[in-house]
């Protein structure tokens, strides 16, 4: 660096080897120094109007102001001073679009044509900043926060049909006194997902903190600020459902929960390396992998420290830990609507169709759903349940909600052989003996079904009792079909027994020869 000064310790033992008579070049060899620099201290050792040996006595302090240039001395101290007092706003600068070091260096040298150089104004600029980033060490309180944070890698689950890989996100979780650590792989970064992996989270370290520490990620806050954010309804209700606080950090202030930043590359390392070349068909299979390689990875010593992550949570932290409520926490969304015609109501978040009974057309309805239940209320009456489903433009139907031409339709659709035998079954072993041989009547079954479908249907108008003797007395004829049944039905001729009816008459026709004819 241009006019540097040497250190005192060379200064010495120039001043030695000039007391010893050693030539300047020698010097200039021995302590590597450059001929101007040496010839500079000479000049200055002549001026200071001491002897070799005095100034060998004198402290180093004393000897560097005795050498140290004094004419340019008080442009150097002006030059600096003006330099520090533009730093802090330099610093500033640089946080704008587009704002360079080079820029400010160019406005720097029109204002200050002899100031620094634009080498020396990077490494004082350099200096400066680097002593504006000192980090503070935290001491956490043992129980009191929870750290989370999503990691910014996804990981992925194999679909196994075509090997499509679909990536999902990664919850990580750490209390920072223990660094006790508990990572989920989430279906979506919805917040019912995110709000119920936090419950499997609280269920794994079995207990509550004091409060929750989160980025200002869309799941948890509406509207951030330093002192003040608004947390949106679903954290509130899960905070007191928990009985726990929340809490934020500042707006790209990683460094306010660095605990779970730093656990976040651990996870990489412990987790992520170790399951690179693992393939997973199913969500729960690489949770369940991650939560065996969670256990290892808590029960593992830490460097340094001699004990495990769990060890040092049962011991210090999870006796400080409130205690779980009776059941996780279970958001329900509350959603109004009007029954369309197709007896249906639908919900947004996952483009999935349920039913209601189709008396409740046109009438307004409330839909209650959580993670896990759809509810539907007809003011203070539940008219319908369903399972909650995540297919995407799919329908969840009961056929109790169908209307009967509907159903009947929907059943028709749905009919098969196996269906039809069985329900013969049910009625008689002659019923079972003629849906049989209409199912075996056509080379195509299923052109069979609407016949199978009739006879079957009859049901609804004659006691079974009597489709069975109709059957039993169409067995005999060598083709049977339904409207065969419906006929003997019709005519009571299921009433009588086959065996005491008499033969029908056979009348006269001139086509008919008698027995003189083979006489």
């Amino acid at each position: 660096m241009a006019n540097k000064p040497i250190s005192m310790l060379r200064v010495r033992k120039m001043l030695q080897m000039l007391e010893k008579g050693v030539s300047q070049r020698n010097i200039c060899q021995e302590l590597k120094l450059g001929r101007t620099t040496v010839s500079d201290y000479l000049s200055r050792i002549g001026l200071s109007g001491k002897s070799y040996e005095t100034l060998l006595l004198l402290p180093d302090n004393e000897l560097s102001f005795v050498l140290s240039p004094k004419t340019s001395v008080p442009t150097i101290e002006a030059r600096k001073k003006s330099f520090e007092e533009r730093l802090s706003g330099y610093g500033k600068e640089l946080k704008r679009t587009g704002v360079t070091r080079k820029l400010l260096w160019e406005e720097y040298r029109k204002e200050e044509p002899r100031g620094y150089g634009y080498t020396q104004f990077c490494e004082h600029l350099s200096r400066y900043q680097a002593s504006q980033k000192l980090s503070f060490h935290n001491t956490h309180i043992p129980g009191e926060v929870l750290q989370v944070d999503f990691a910014g890698d996804s990981l992925y689950v194999t679909h196994q049909t075509t090997n499509e890989k679909t990536a999902y996100p990664v919850l990580v979780c750490t209390l920072p006194y223990s660094s006790y650590t508990f990572v989920e792989v989430l279906s979506s970064a919805k917040q019912e997902q995110f709000y119920c992996a936090l419950n499997h989270c609280l269920a794994y370290i079995g207990g509550v903190p004091q409060r929750i520490l989160s980025d200002n990620m869309k799941q948890y806050i509406i509207k951030p600020d330093r002192y003040e954010p608004t947390y949106n309804e679903v954290a509130e209700q899960w905070a007191v459902h928990y009985n726990m606080g929340l809490s934020a950090t500042r707006v790209r202030k990683p460094k306010d929960k660095a605990n779970v930043e730093r656990h976040v590359n651990i996870v990489y390392q412990r987790i992520y390396a170790l399951i690179r070349n693992e393939v997973f068909y199913s969500l729960t299979a690489l949770n369940n992998r991650i939560l065996e390689l969670l256990d290892d990875l808590n029960q593992r010593i830490m460097q340094g420290k001699g004990w495990s992550r769990y060890e040092h949570f049962v011991d210090q932290e999870k006796p400080l830990l409130g205690a779980l409520p009776a059941n996780f926490f279970n958001y329900r969304y509350r959603r109004e609507f009007t029954v369309s015609s197709t007896y249906h109501v639908l919900i947004n978040e996952d483009k999935h169709y349920y039913s209601v009974p189709y008396q409740y057309f046109g009438k307004k309805v409330t839909v209650v759903y959580d993670y896990s239940t759809v509810e539907i209320y007809h003011g203070l009456n539940r008219i319908a349940t369903h399972a909650r489903s995540y297919l995407q433009i799919g329908y969840s139907t009961l056929e109790e909600h169908m209307p009967p031409d509907h159903l009947a339709f929907k059943r028709n659709k749905e009919y098969n052989a196996a269906y039809f035998i069985a329900r013969a079954q049910k009625i008689g072993p002659n019923t079972s003996i003629v849906i049989n041989r209409i199912l075996e009547s056509k080379l195509v079954i299923q052109h069979t079904y609407n016949s199978c479908s009739g006879l079957i249907g009859l049901t609804r108008r004659y006691p079974e009792s009597r489709i069975e003797a109709a059957c039993r007395r169409a067995a005999k004829s060598p083709v049977v079909n339904y409207t065969m049944i419906k006929d003997i039905l019709k005519s009571n001729r299921d009433k009588a027994d086959p065996e005491e009816l008499p033969a029908p008459p056979i009348g006269t026709h001139t086509n008919i020869r008698g027995s003189e004819s083979f006489e």
